[in-house]
């Protein structure tokens, strides 16, 4: 017995004690049955506890909700023998009546029973209480005939009621209110028509015993017209039953979702407890068993033919259902509800197309007030053939839809599956990644060995590749030679890492009918974080698109995996929704400028930031510099971009001034910038604006950038020197130039490119690196930026190299205008009131000191 049964059961019993104690104490102290107990007992008891049986074992069946009750013809008996019976021999005979009907024939379980019992223990008290009060009795006159008799059966209802719905609120905590006033209402109608009855009964044998005879045949025709009619009204209820079991199923999706509404309206029309549905499998070996759960909710599990009963199995090949009542004494049917742990069921075969062949079982009848019947059997088995369409059905539906979505000659996912799942994967949020995967030289494999041996191929790829995804990834073949992947909740590194490890599979030999293969592959692979710009206006036709992109990328240079990005592809939306609104930004105030402080190793004092453009487009969120300046490039907006950042950055040095700090502005040029005939003379115009001198700009060039046109580029840069601006090589150490032209130009400064900055802490081939740029800058009397300086470990040793300047998260992220002045007045002690100070090379002004 679980926990809550055994729950049930306690509170049942404290129940049945407070009625067997309440019922007790009325006897004895308003009644006063023990003070003189009569102890003979006559032929009015006798009859007594036969009516009294015989009124139990008559009975109207009642449910209420999943509990069925009984309403007996004993409040008749009841309120009959208050007139002839002893009052000390009235509860004996109900207890004794009453409690061998329940014993012999409803074979009731002990704590019912002794429910019951104590039950009638106390509706007797009560009603022979009531009785007495009124006066009721033979000799009191027609006053003390018909309200108290109709009186005491009305009562004996009433506690009847109350205590069911008692236990019912108890144990199984499904009492609805409706339902519980709907059978105290049924309770007290039956108790009036019993006492009606028994009025009608008393006054006949008041005047003669004799009249008894055609009351029983009355009260016989009565339950036999009753019987007729119930046997009605249930055909109807079966038809109804019938019909509105085929609709629903007309109306029920294909899948487990036919499973769900088959068992639960069969449980709920045949008033069952439990619901099971058996289905062989195709193997013939396996039986596959179906169940609700509490919740309704289907559960499925697979049963080898050894752990399914004999007599199940053997019903699979029945005709006609199988009815196992409460009183069967077959010994394989016993044995079957012993194994089973059911009180009666019924087994109805079920064979349809589909190769459908099993059994519905329903057991334990509700209640246990009745038990299963053979029209039962025949309702179930009309249930089951019903059943049994359906699930065909829903089996071909299942297999048209699987045959839709799937690919028929790999089995895997197909395009329109594909797409579906990736927009569910983006509308759920979450990072998303693509792998499309293009067989290299795939027609040669088919135009030298034929079809066949490219369908074999085909088929072991897919075993190869769903050896390389996790469970719950998505493949698919899009058609012909083209796979592709969906993966969400995983990093960019690990959808790379997926590539490579399907590159490595897929390269090595395969054996398909005698001939060894190999083949290669190109992937493209596109990764979609759970949040930002990028996700914005994605939909799978453009993501497919992206990862198409990336795969001939990979092809075109042979790099089996290729990661898309968006200067890959000129023709994205997004790309061209920038490059057409870039110009109106400018215009329009969209764009704002970040500043990223740049401080002095030896004593923390900050000497400048560098300004960063930054773009807050309307749809996209906030852009970063690397989506848009490329385009600007490409479509000739970087002239009005550049002159844009050095006039918002050159406004805010002139205010940093304006407010007694002195700090220098670092801003980044394009290679475009630098072939600009106008350059030199636009750059003074601003300085001379904002009233700063050239000290106060520091202008960024890639070292690339530098060498793309070195005789117009060390013209341009030789202005700007004139200007007193000073010159930074960014990135340095990731490109190309000649160190021995790279000494010719008028730079004061370089930058250590940021992936030798972040792990010099704990790689050594990286510190011997950075190490090496600052001993060739100071040789040729250039200052020292590192930038990505994330750690205090990175720094330290950044100082201990001799570094000169360094940027980075450690010190501060960048920064919007109005948080970096808040910035530097929390910094005040470590930002200057500066003045120039000769720089290491004599002809340039180098950075601010400290007074």
């Amino acid at each position: 017995m679980t926990n809550p049964q055994r729950q049930s059961a306690q509170l049942a019993g404290v129940l049945l004690a407070v009625m067997l104690a309440a019922g007790l104490w009325v006897d004895a102290a308003v009644l006063h049955l023990f003070d003189r107990p009569d102890l003979a007992f006559g032929g009015a008891f006798v009859i007594a506890a036969i009516a009294f049986a015989l009124g139990e074992a008559v009975v109207l069946h009642v449910e209420l909700g999943k509990n069925a009750h009984t309403v007996s013809l004993a409040e008749l008996t009841l309120a009959v023998s208050l007139f002839f019976v002893p009052t000390m021999h009235l509860p004996l005979a109900r207890i004794v009546g009453g409690g061998a009907v329940l014993l012999l024939v409803r074979r009731q379980r002990p704590l019912k029973v002794g429910f019951n019992l104590a039950l009638w223990v106390l509706d007797v008290a009560v009603a022979t209480m009531v009785f007495r009060e009124l006066g009721g009795g033979l000799h009191s006159g027609a006053s003390g005939l018909v309200v108290p008799a109709v009186a005491a059966a009305v009562t004996s209802a009433v506690v009847d009621s109350l205590a069911v719905n008692a236990v019912i609120a108890l144990t199984s905590k499904e009492l609805e209110p409706l339902r519980a006033l709907r059978f105290l209402e049924t309770c007290v109608l039956n108790a009036l028509a019993c006492g009606t009855g028994a009025v009608i009964c008393v006054a006949a044998l008041a005047y003669s015993a004799w009249l008894l005879v055609p009351m029983v045949l009355v009260i016989g025709l009565f339950l036999l017209g009753f019987h007729h009619f119930a046997a009605l009204r249930a055909q109807h209820t079966n038809v109804k039953v019938l019909y509105d079991f085929s609709g629903q199923l007309s109306r029920t999706p294909h899948g487990e979702q036919v499973l769900t509404t088959v068992l639960s309206r069969v449980g709920e029309l045949l008033r069952a407890e439990t619901a099971a549905l058996y289905l062989q499998e195709a193997d013939g070996s396996t039986v596959r068993l179906t169940e609700l759960d509490d919740l309704g909710v289907p559960h499925t599990r697979w049963l080898d033919k050894g752990q399914v009963p004999a007599l199940l199995l053997s019903s699979f090949e029945r005709a006609e259902p199988l009815v196992l009542g409460s009183a069967v004494r077959h010994p394989a049917a016993r044995h079957f509800l012993q194994e089973y742990g059911a009180r009666d069921a019924v087994l109805a075969p079920i064979q349809g197309d589909q190769g459908l062949r099993g059994a519905m079982v329903i057991a334990n009848r509700l209640g246990e007030v009745t038990t299963f019947s053979g029209d039962d059997g025949l309702l179930l088995q009309t249930l089951a053939s019903h059943a049994a369409a359906a699930l065909a059905n829903s089996r071909l539906v299942e297999r048209l839809d699987h045959d839709s979505l799937h690919d028929s000659l790999t089995g895997l996912a197909n395009r329109g599956k594909f797409q579906e799942r990736l927009s569910r994967a983006l509308d759920a949020g979450g990072t998303v990644a693509v792998l499309l995967m293009d067989l290299d030289r795939f027609k040669e494999v088919n135009d030298t060995l034929g079809h066949h041996h490219g369908d074999l191929l085909l088929q072991e790829i897919a075993v190869r590749l769903g050896r390389e995804v996790r469970g719950n990834d998505v493949l698919a073949r899009l058609g012909g030679d083209e796979f592709a992947v969906l993966m969400t909740n995983l990093s960019e590194a690990e959808a790379l890492e997926t590539a490579q490890r399907i590159l490595a599979a897929l390269g090595q030999p395969m054996y398909l009918q005698g001939v060894e293969m190999e083949v290669s592959a190109s992937i493209g692979v596109v990764h979609i974080p759970a949040t930002g710009p990028n996700r914005a206006g994605l939909d799978a036709t453009l993501l497919l698109q992206r990862a198409d992109v990336a795969m001939y990328c990979a092809k075109q240079e042979y790099t089996g995996a290729h990661l898309y990005r968006d200067e890959l592809d000129g023709y994205s939306p997004r790309r061209l929704a920038l490059a057409s609104g870039l110009r109106a930004a400018i215009e329009q105030g969209q764009l704002c400028v970040r500043y990223q402080p740049q401080s002095r190793l030896l004593d923390q004092v900050l000497i400048g930031a560098e300004a960063l453009v930054c773009w807050d487009h309307p749809l996209y969120g906030e852009v970063p510099p690397d989506d848009f300046i490329a385009i600007a490039e490409q479509t000739g907006q970087i002239r009005e971009l550049t002159r844009f950042v050095l006039d918002r950055s050159l406004a805010g040095c002139a205010s940093w001034e304006a407010a007694g700090t002195t700090l220098a502005v670092s801003v980044n040029l394009s290679v475009r910038n630098l072939l600009e005939p106008d350059l030199v003379h636009s750059v003074r115009s601003l300085l001379a604006k904002h009233g700063l001198p050239g000290e106060r700009l520091t202008l960024e060039i890639t070292e690339s950038h530098l060498m793309s046109d070195p005789p117009r580029t060390a013209e341009v840069l030789g202005g700007l020197a004139g200007l007193g601006v000073r010159l930074s090589i960014d990135d340095f150490g990731t490109g190309y130039s000649s160190l021995a032209y790279l000494k010719q130009l008028p730079v004061t400064e370089i930058k250590v490119d940021k992936s030798f900055v972040r792990e010099i802490a704990h790689d050594e081939e990286d510190a011997a690196i950075v190490e090496a740029i600052i001993q060739l800058a100071h040789t040729l009397r250039l200052e020292v930026v590192a930038e990505g300086v994330e750690d205090q470990g990175a720094q330290d040793r950044l100082a201990d190299l001799g570094c000169d300047l360094f940027q980075g998260y450690h010190l501060a992220r960048p920064m919007r205008e109005r948080d970096f002045s808040t910035w530097l007045a929390a910094r005040a002690p470590y930002v200057p009131r500066l003045r120039a100070v000769p720089s290491q090379r004599d002809s340039t002004p180098s950075a601010l000191a400290a007074p």
